[in-house]
């Protein structure tokens, strides 16, 4: 959920640009929801309606880090800021030009610890856009209801989910982020789930909402997921998903593509229909069953808008214009 890559920035260096918040970020941000996440992040039930500063937030995200990983916080502050130059260490140590050579970058890597826990500690400042927040806002309140974390990485979602009175599982292809979150979560006696997708599967028609941020754009085979996750959710239930998709360049090898419309092509020949788009940030999608006549007249359609070449010169075009 970030426009680019590279240096992190430190919230305590810079205040939060309230004045770029859209509408939905600035409820958000003022939300029960978000005090959630923050308390997440903070590990203290406190006072739920207490605010919580950057420093606040800023420090238990390093204790964290500091304590899993052996480091000072001095340390940690360094890894997070520059966490892109340590994950293209990590990346090309080899050839990453096979699914297993993938694999293997996700089922090894350290730097994204870095990354992801201290770009929530963004979120929960104001410093990027809150989006885990702005989606568990669009939800009703459905209790015991299932939620699946798909790509969990360190855990934050499924931490607000937690918080909001789901039953949460974090799925993952890494096993270092996957040790981490769970580290994380037994520490603040947060339940949850835990599947380690590299040796073990989704469950059928178990859950009623997955959320699936920053993840789709690091999957070799998006159709095959696409069609697990379909399976996965129960009749009606609910898809959070975004394509965060990139030129391919030396710092964005990770980001397998540079074209969003086959993404969303695979998510709605798998059974899911888009229902509601959140600040061009993220999509909600309503699972329906494919073959229906229904689903027929929308595959007209999806070819029309995500498979005719008219469209890709549209939108070249259209991003030419802006760039002038």
């Amino acid at each position: 959920m970030r426009a680019s890559s590279g240096l992190h920035l430190d919230p305590l260096a810079v205040p939060a640009d309230q004045a770029s918040w859209s509408p939905l970020q600035r409820a958000a941000m003022r939300s029960p929801q978000m005090r959630a996440f923050q308390r997440a992040l903070l590990g203290e039930p406190g006072d739920p309606a207490a605010p919580l500063d950057a420093a606040e937030l800023r420090a238990a995200v390093l204790d964290d880090l500091a304590t899993y990983f052996h480091l000072t916080p001095e340390e940690c502050v360094e890894r997070c800021v520059n966490w892109e130059i340590y994950s293209l260490q990590e990346w090309y140590a080899k050839q990453r030009d096979s699914a297993e050579a993938i694999t293997d970058f996700y089922d090894t890597v350290q730097s994204w610890s870095f990354d992801l826990l201290w770009f929530a500690c963004l979120q929960a400042t104001g410093h990027a856009y809150p989006v885990s927040t702005v989606l568990a806002r669009s939800l009703p309140v459905q209790p015991r209801a299932r939620h699946l974390d798909f790509g969990s990485g360190a855990g934050v979602t499924s931490q607000l989910f937690a918080a909001l009175g789901y039953e949460t599982t974090l799925a993952d292809i890494s096993t270092p982020l996957l040790e981490f979150a769970r580290y994380r979560l037994d520490r603040r006696r947060t339940p949850a789930a835990y599947l380690n997708l590299n040796h073990e599967s989704l469950p059928a028609a178990k859950y009623d909402v997955i959320t699936a941020i920053d993840t789709l754009v690091h999957v070799p085979d998006v159709a095959a997921t696409a069609r697990e996750l379909h399976r996965a959710l129960r009749p009606g239930g609910v898809l959070f998903a975004n394509f965060d998709t990139r030129p391919r360049t030396y710092e964005n090898a990770w980001h397998l593509y540079d074209d969003d419309r086959p993404l969303r092509w695979a998510l709605h020949r798998a059974g899911f229909e888009p229902e509601r788009g959140f600040d061009g940030m993220i999509t909600r999608y309503r699972r329906v069953e494919p073959g229906t006549l229904t689903d027929h007249v929308h595959a007209v359609r999806d070819a029309v808008i995500l498979r005719s070449p008219l469209r890709r010169w549209y939108r070249q075009a259209r991003a030419r214009l802006r760039a002038a």
